[in-house]
């Protein structure tokens, strides 16, 4: 781990912490939550990455403040989705994108998937800059996201 930064799996008890990563992710973005449709994951987080449907990852500073999350979920047989990836700018430029990424295709792997799919937005190109550096490519679209302009999927 760079640093002194860690990552694990969100618990119930990290439920206040998530909301509030989770809304600086759509602040990030210029949105704002949708809980029953485009950001259900979002409002149900517990449900939706319980562990065996998805995960939800945390990344953790030197001082215990969560810095960035990363979910992936199984989207259908074999495949998995990658999901909320968000670093706070504060933690970026120190490897951690790619050490987020590893963890979360090691994830997509361990819910028993061949396929990792995802989807963004061109304007954040260091992020699919990225996706692209590890294998990601560009794929006819997959879901109704009104946000993404981009639909990418790599083999795990």
């Amino acid at each position: 781990m760079s640093g002194a930064f860690t990552m694990r799996r969100a618990r119930p008890e990290d439920a206040a912490t998530v909301r509030r990563e989770l809304t600086a992710y759509l602040d990030h973005i210029g949105d704002t939550l949708d809980a029953e449709g485009l950001d259900h994951d979002i409002a149900h987080w517990q449900d939706e990455y319980d562990g065996c449907a998805g995960v939800l990852l945390l990344v953790i500073d030197q001082t215990g403040e969560v810095v960035g999350t990363a979910a992936v979920r199984i989207l259908e047989s074999g495949v998995a989705e990658l999901k909320r990836m968000w670093l706070r700018p504060t933690a970026r430029g120190r490897g951690l994108a790619q050490e987020l990424l590893d963890k979360c295709l090691d994830e997509g792997r361990r819910l028993g998937c061949r396929t990792m799919r995802l989807d963004s937005q061109a304007r954040m190109a260091a992020a699919v800059r990225l996706y692209r550096k590890n294998d990601f490519r560009e794929i006819p679209t997959y879901n109704d996201n009104r946000r993404a302009d981009i639909w990418m999927e790599r083999t795990l």
